[in-house]
């Protein structure tokens, strides 16, 4: 046979030989066999295809770090940062600190105490406001890295601190100066208002004056409706702190009686005259039931095949003892599966068979008269 009859079995695809007599191309078509060669060749540079784009991520986060090192672009946003971000509303809180001049060093100390405690407030709040800090000048800032030195590392996606005035800042139209003098009744927080809070400690000396300012720059004035909902025999002056967890408040309840009891000291609460819809007066002791059946009625329920005794407070709290299967028949349970009686006796309390390894339970006198017997079916 000519040597020169027999055709060559050796080919060349895309620089790759192959040898069409390879029993895996048998039956295979030309197209077919390029296909399977490209797979084959796609597969065995893997590895080096990886290799190649680490580098080159590698490469461009490290020219991404240069350029925010040389201030070319900014740096990104944390998810940290943008899960605050998501929480934050678009009501903005302003502390007005340009009234360093007014205070003595003792009400300066105060002050700054209730700054760090308006920051931690907003931060962790479920909805949190803008906060911004305004016309903060040498003074404060003494007294800030002094008495708060930790206000350095305050995260700048938390507040804005800044030395110029907020009428440097913001839009006029969009600002509210709360003021207790004010006429002007807040029934809502708005949407896009930036709200003032006078940042001083002054006892009440100077009167009228965040409402005297307000009104030489032009600024609508506005005050919380704590005469709405709550009668204060005590001066209704709120501190920064205050003011701004009853705003923070508000935004997770839409409640502002709730927002004034939760925020109030007790103190003041004392002697206070709660109000309805109607402007009046509510007695403390159907408040504090309602408050009461509340708690029992947000209490998780037992599974349904349990059916037992249990011993709460007068919040609806179980106390830190053990409790037992009820040794008599009990009453059949009302409609709400909720029996109470205000002045127990000792037949309600557990008594554990005499057979029970379980330790007895404690004896009648260690319950104070604040705790009631409770039957979950």
């Amino acid at each position: 046979m000519d040597p020169n009859s027999i055709k060559p079995t050796i080919r060349n695809y895309q620089g790759i030989e192959y040898d069409i007599s390879d029993p895996r191309f048998e039956g295979l078509s030309k197209r077919a066999i390029k296909r399977l060669l490209k797979d084959e060749q796609w597969d065995a540079n893997k590895e080096e295809r990886k290799s190649m784009l680490r580098e080159k991520v590698r490469s461009k986060r490290l020219e991404k770090r240069k350029k925010i090192r040389d201030g070319v672009i900014e740096r990104p946003p944390t998810k940290k940062k943008l899960a605050f971000l998501s929480q934050v509303v678009n009501v903005g809180l302003i502390v007005d600190c340009g009234f360093s001049e007014l205070m003595t060093e003792k009400e300066h100390l105060s002050y700054v105490h209730q700054l760090g405690y308006t920051y931690g407030k907003n931060r962790v709040a479920p909805k949190a406001m803008k906060l911004t800090l305004t016309s903060i000048d040498d003074t404060l800032k003494n007294m800030l890295d002094e008495k708060l030195p930790t206000w350095h590392q305050w995260k700048e996606a938390k507040v804005s601190i800044n030395s110029e005035s907020y009428m440097d800042i913001f839009d006029k139209d969009s600002l509210v100066y709360l003021s207790a003098d004010s006429d002007n009744v807040i029934e809502k927080l708005e949407e896009g208002k930036n709200y003032i809070i006078g940042g001083i400690v002054d006892k009440n000396r100077y009167k009228n004056l965040c409402q005297d300012k307000a009104a030489k720059q032009g600024i609508q004035t506005a005050r919380l409706p704590i005469g709405k909902y709550i009668q204060m025999k005590s001066r209704k002056v709120l501190t920064v702190n205050q003011v701004c967890e009853i705003m923070l408040k508000w935004l997770e309840l839409r409640d502002w009686q709730q927002a004034f009891i939760d925020t109030i000291p007790g103190r003041k609460l004392k002697d206070v005259k709660l109000l309805n819809k109607e402007g009046k007066s509510i007695a403390q002791e159907d408040i504090k039931e309602e408050e009461r059946q509340r708690a029992i009625r947000s209490r998780q329920a037992l599974p349904s095949h349990s059916s037992q005794f249990v011993v709460v407070d007068m919040n609806g709290r179980r106390p830190q003892h053990p409790t037992y299967p009820a040794t008599y028949a009990p009453p059949p349970p009302s409609s709400s599966h909720t029996q109470t009686q205000t002045q127990p006796t000792t037949q309600n309390f557990y008594r554990p068979p005499e057979s029970s390894v379980d330790p007895p339970p404690p004896s009648y006198q260690d319950y104070s008269k604040d705790y009631r017997v409770q039957h979950v079916q």
